[in-house]
């Protein structure tokens, strides 16, 4: 009779199945950790993608434009400096000046802009002067330094620069200073300063004392009036009428010549 033979048994086959297990475990884990990191946006697209809820679309849509703002705030904030030896022209002049009043804080009391021909900045009188008076304060100057030293880069690319100095309509029972008078020597004493320190052309400058007759709020509390109380300097590459007040000049100096031959 024959004997049965017994059969083999592998006892490692588990093994097998135990490293399989462990394996998919791994890979599992590396997709939790693969997720953890992955790209915001490409996360949101992929919710986006298997989703059809209303309200979770909807979200998403507004985080990303409030991402797309930030991003742009952030391009914007990122935008290249200019320093004042690279100053070619009014739009360098217009970001130096800006750049200059956001750094120290003074969007509260000083106002740039800029046109195609003029670049425009508004001071708070109380920057410059102490209460009708028209002597330019140590904080005052400090400020027109720096004003100054960009004026004198961009001088020879501009055809004049206009102080103007304006005043408020007086409380109702002061009128202790001619406010005409004050706004002419406050605008005076901005130009006076610019010119012995940085403005090598003295034609290019001129003042102008409007008073209290071009405000630009109501004067009807304080607050308002001095906001109407300030100093603007006006730089333009164009000036049409002195052009013409040119051209009259020249004009008379050929007569007069004609006349004495």
């Amino acid at each position: 009779m024959r004997r049965k033979s017994k059969s083999s048994v592998n006892k490692d086959a588990w093994l097998a199945t135990y490293g399989d297990m462990i394996t998919l475990i791994l890979v599992f884990f590396v997709l939790l950790y693969s997720m953890s990191s992955i790209d915001q946006e490409k996360y949101k697209l992929l919710v986006k993608a298997f989703t059809a809820d209303p309200k979770t679309l909807e979200e998403i849509s507004m985080e990303e434009s409030e991402l797309i703002t930030e991003n742009l705030e952030a391009a914007i904030n990122a935008e290249e400096k200019i320093e004042l030896e690279n100053i070619q022209d009014l739009e360098d002049l217009y970001k130096y000046l800006r750049d200059y009043v956001e750094k120290n804080n003074l969007q509260h009391s000083v106002y740039v802009a800029i046109t195609d021909n003029l670049v425009y900045v508004r001071f708070a009188s109380s920057l410059f002067f102490e209460a009708d008076r028209a002597v330019l304060k140590e904080g005052g100057r400090t400020i027109l330094d720096h004003v100054g030293m960009a004026l004198s880069v961009v001088e020879p690319s501009i055809k004049n620069i206009r102080i103007d100095g304006h005043t408020a309509e007086s409380a109702p029972g002061d009128e202790s200073v001619n406010d005409r008078d004050l706004s002419t020597e406050r605008a005076n004493e901005v130009l006076k300063f610019l010119e012995d320190k940085y403005i090598v052309d003295p034609a290019i400058l001129y003042a102008v004392g409007y008073g209290r007759y071009r405000p630009v709020a109501a004067n009807d509390t304080e607050t308002n009036r001095a906001k109407n109380r300030r100093v603007e300097i006006l730089v333009s590459k164009t000036d049409t009428m002195q052009d013409t007040l040119d051209q009259i000049y020249e004009a008379e100096k050929r007569n007069a010549q004609g006349q004495e031959q």
